[in-house]
């Protein structure tokens, strides 16, 4: 089912910091509003035809606006089809601006790790990131180097807003026919996907300066086999890990 969908932002600074959401879904008008990094508050408008949708969605948008929100995306999205390469961009620059945001947040650390983390049901993406000054202060072993529910610095979530706001229909009394596998897959993919994007442009260092960067994804509640971190890893770095990875048996 293809939906129009727009999503607009007001801002603290260049940050978002809430949202307004409007899907037209044919005789039915969707809308939330809200916080960035939470649900919000939605609401389902039945009308009599396509055309009051139209008009409907029309005029929440144009209420969006004259509310002091900017349009941050608008398209025609098949909620049946899932686009990879539109989620991983989307995860790539909201966690470019995450990262970037979290190293000028703490001049005095140098971050030696980041990763994207989501949950067993793909629900959420959080970026989370740590420090070498950090890590040392929690011993600097590496059971706090490759456990991102350990590190220092989550504060910048909100720069992946527009990602979150295109998984979250999966979640809600919004029609599709997504499976949960289909939507880890999707998410999971994307995420790791954005992580090597960002990688490969540099944003974590040169590949000599990534033998010190923990670079992976985490799902939070699952068995470690939906983790990606060798793809994402230098030899050397990856190589620390698995040596890490082994001691768990022992």
């Amino acid at each position: 089912m293809t939906t129009n969908w727009s999503l607009f932002h007001k801002y603290a600074g260049t940050k978002p910091r809430q949202f307004v959401e409007v899907r037209d879904l044919g005789t039915a008008v969707w809308h939330a509003t809200g916080m960035t990094e939470t649900w919000g508050t939605d609401t389902l408008e039945q009308l009599a035809s396509p055309a009051a949708a139209q008009a409907r969605y029309a005029a929440l948008c144009a209420d969006a606006v004259a509310a002091g929100f900017t349009l941050a995306r608008q398209a025609a999205i098949d909620l049946n089809r899932l686009d990879g390469d539109l989620l991983a961009s989307e995860i790539r620059d909201g966690a470019r601006n995450a990262f970037n945001a979290m190293r000028a947040a703490h001049p005095d650390q140098t971050l030696n790790a980041f990763a994207l983390v989501s949950d067993d049901s793909a629900m959420t993406i959080i970026p989370l990131a740590n420090s070498v000054q950090a890590l040392s202060e929690d011993g600097g072993g590496d059971d706090i180097l490759w456990n991102p529910s350990e590190w220092s610095f989550f504060e910048e979530g909100a720069w992946l807003d527009i990602a979150y706001r295109m998984i979250l229909p999966y979640h809600r009394d919004i029609p599709n026919e997504v499976d949960i596998d289909a939507l880890r897959d999707w998410v999971f993919g994307a995420c790791a996907a954005a992580l090597r994007q960002l990688a490969d442009e540099g944003l974590f260092g040169s590949a000599a300066e990534r033998d010190e960067v923990a670079l992976l994804f985490h799902v939070t509640d699952g068995d470690g086999d939906d983790d990606v971190i060798e793809e994402l890893s230098t030899p050397a770095s990856f190589k620390r890990y698995a040596a890490w990875r082994a001691t768990w048996n022992q």
